[in-house]
């Protein structure tokens, strides 16, 4: 819980002293925090839009926060649904998927006790119970995390609110928590991550004190469930950034309850001389500059390039994989700290097998049925990973060009090509199946 702070005027900050424009935001948020001001109600933009604003990036998302409660929210805006059941939030929906987060001022005086995280899966001490309190905008921005993420624009008067010192940190690029920090982490653990994700994002120094405590309450991320850990990795992994996050990840004690993989012999793979972190700095090259890379291309790069035993040759990794079912056992090996989802490590195995087929053995016959696989995507943006030196071109000329299979034998008469279909899991070996999305997802 965030310490009860005696009320302060907030500093504001005018339209001359900051870089916020309304030509810069939304129109789709604009016209919510105008309808919500035209019915009486105050709305302002707030969190990381308004930061990102400020440090001239586009942001991802647009949040607002109002006094509205949610169900007058919801009356407002047909094309909204009231979800959550820690804490009520409206989403507001628009074309292309796109959706607006409106939440109600949330206030500070909720309780810590030691009850189950929200997913159930391990006892989480020190967590919230529950947050669906209203408050104001003052109490809102204490419950915040960073100082960086409590800042409010206002639509009315194009000012900025600070009540937390947000505008100070971020011109000084500093990551500070807001309140207590030792607090603030048994409430919710994650925000260890977020705190790490937002330095290396940014280029940040993360403030003394937040740092000390991270140091000191990094076991408690063993409390939260595996599942969201899994989710704001995977968020850090398709971030543009994630090499810069795993290193100052590495630095700070946490990687190795994340992604301990990464941190085997003393960091090599993270290393300036190490392939795998070219790969991963050539893939968040690509996703700066747009691109979409999915999450199991990126997983199964990882998973590429990790050993336990002694460090790999980085210039052919797969190669030392003699069979199909040592790539199953690695794989399912992997990953010990993330509950990666049964699909997506499937289709980790499916992106290592086809590479396997292709780089190692050179089997073009198999690969004629390639550009059919569910799989074949992520395949292709996993081997141009690889390829950011050009140093696999043809192996990823042969996965985009395979040689046609007009005559291909049936799933049974041929070894290591995938059958159309899985009666049931685990009936077939992965030597005679292939890969596992091929199979059922056709």
């Amino acid at each position: 819980m965030v310490d009860n702070i005696p009320s302060k005027a907030p500093a504001v900050f005018q339209p001359e002293d900051h870089c916020i424009s309304r030509n810069s935001i939304d129109p789709d948020a604009l016209k919510i925090m105008y309808r919500l001001i035209h019915h009486g109600y105050k709305a302002y933009m707030v969190g990381g839009g308004v930061r990102d604003l400020l440090l001239n990036k586009e942001p991802k998302d647009y949040d607002i926060t109002t006094d509205a409660t949610p169900r007058k929210v919801k009356e407002l805006f047909r094309n909204s649904r009231i979800i959550g059941r820690r804490f009520k939030l409206v989403h507001i929906f628009f074309g292309d998927g796109k959706i607006v987060q409106v939440a109600t001022f949330r206030d500070v005086s909720d309780p810590i006790d030691t009850q189950d995280d929200s997913d159930g899966d391990s006892p989480a001490p020190h967590r919230l119970i529950t947050d669906n309190k209203y408050g104001t905008e003052e109490t809102d921005a204490q419950r915040r995390d960073l100082t960086i993420n409590g800042l409010f624009y206002d639509l009315g008067t194009l000012s900025i609110i600070d009540y937390v010192g947000g505008m100070d940190d971020l011109r000084e690029g500093i990551i500070r928590m807001i309140g207590d920090p030792d607090v603030r982490f048994k409430e919710d653990p994650v925000r260890m991550i977020r705190c790490v994700r937002h330095a290396a994002r940014s280029g940040f120094v993360i403030e003394t004190n937040t740092y000390a405590a991270i140091a000191r309450n990094r076991e408690l991320l063993a409390t939260c469930s595996s599942m969201r850990i899994f989710e704001e990795v995977k968020k850090d992994l398709l971030s543009g950034s994630a090499l810069a996050i795993f290193r100052l990840l590495a630095q700070s004690s946490l990687l190795d309850l994340l992604l301990p993989e990464l941190t085997i012999h003393d960091w090599l793979l993270l290393s300036a001389r190490s392939r795998c972190a070219a790969v991963l700095k050539h893939a968040d090259q690509l996703i700066q500059s747009g691109e979409t890379i999915p999450a199991a291309a990126m997983l199964a790069v990882i998973a590429l390039f990790t050993s336990e035993a002694a460090p790999i040759d980085e210039s052919n990794p797969i190669a030392r994989f003699a069979e199909p079912e040592e790539i199953h056992a690695h794989v399912a090996a992997c990953f010990a700290r993330l509950a990666v989802p049964k699909k997506e490590r499937e289709r980790v195995e499916d992106i290592l097998y086809w590479w396997h087929e292709a780089r190692t053995h050179g089997r073009e016959a198999r690969l004629g049925s390639l550009p059919r696989l569910d799989v074949y995507k992520e395949l292709i943006a996993f081997a141009t990973l690889l390829n950011n030196q050009g140093t696999e071109e043809e192996t990823l000329n042969l996965l985009r060009h395979p040689p046609s299979n007009k005559r291909a034998p049936g799933p049974e008469r041929a070894e290591g090509r995938a059958p159309r279909r899985r009666r049931s899991p685990g009936r077939r070996s992965r030597a005679h199946a292939g890969p596992s999305s091929a199979t059922s997802e056709q």
